[in-house]
């Protein structure tokens, strides 16, 4: 079960903020240097005809953002545990990993941070493949409750990916605890491959900092890295009390 290893690292959150205006709401990539923010995170799958359970504290912190509005997020795991079939098994603490993304929210960039000679990063075409799949896109306008958008994933030979559609509707204002967030429901499906890969999810955003507060995803023949199979899976992550 080497996958477990690897298999947390591309369900980074979201950071997207939210700003009101007499017109409604703007979904814009507002990431603040320095700003950390850690998450409880569960993992429910199912592969090789195996169920499984994974559960990690995430911690990211954004460490750089540019003129441009590119910024990059060092992400690193914590505290992690499984089982698979009801028995345990050993999660391998992993080096951080760096996210590099654009200013419309698409990853760019995925590298380990103790591999800095690779152009791309160590990280397998899975990795890339994983976070097209979990991205929110700004859709570049001003959105209101109801509202849809679409945005599209363009086959890259160089980091192997495959092309992708992704289907977003704002569904409302909510409060999640103390926080008021946006709540954002995606549908994001690879359109190649024998087996394409699918994200159902919902991820409720922070209106105040752009942070994700909450997300819940159903994954569909998810090409998890180190993983010959696809998996199945249900994945859940909140926000931690500072």
């Amino acid at each position: 079960m080497r996958f477990v290893t690897r298999a947390l690292f591309p369900l980074a959150a979201i950071a997207l903020c939210a700003c009101v205006s007499a017109d409604g709401l703007t979904v814009k990539r507002v990431p603040k240097e320095g700003a950390i923010v850690k998450y409880s995170m569960t993992v429910d799958f199912d592969v090789n005809g195996g169920q499984g359970h994974l559960q990690a504290t995430i911690s990211e912190k954004v460490t750089s953002v540019d003129k441009d509005g590119n910024f990059t997020i060092e992400q690193s795991q914590a505290d992690a545990s499984g089982t698979y079939n009801n028995e345990k098994i050993e999660v391998a603490a992993r080096p951080p990993i760096t996210l590099t993304y654009k200013p419309n929210g698409q990853v760019s960039a995925i590298k380990d941070t103790q591999d800095a000679s690779s152009k791309t990063g160590i990280i397998d075409s899975s990795s890339y493949r994983m976070e097209n799949l979990a991205d929110i896109i700004d859709p570049g306008k001003q959105i209101q409750a109801g509202d849809l958008w679409v945005s599209t994933v363009k086959a890259d030979k160089t980091l192997g990916t495959v092309d992708a559609k992704a289907e977003y509707k704002f569904i409302a204002e909510e409060k999640i605890g103390d926080i008021d967030t946006l709540k954002i429901k995606a549908s994001i499906k690879e359109s190649e491959g024998d087996k394409p890969a699918q994200n159902e999810f919902s991820e409720w955003i922070s209106k105040e900092d752009g942070s994700m507060v909450q997300m819940e995803a159903k994954w569909t023949n998810a090409p998890f890295p180190g993983v010959s199979y696809p998996v199945t899976a249900t994945i859940k992550m909140v926000r931690l009390a500072k």
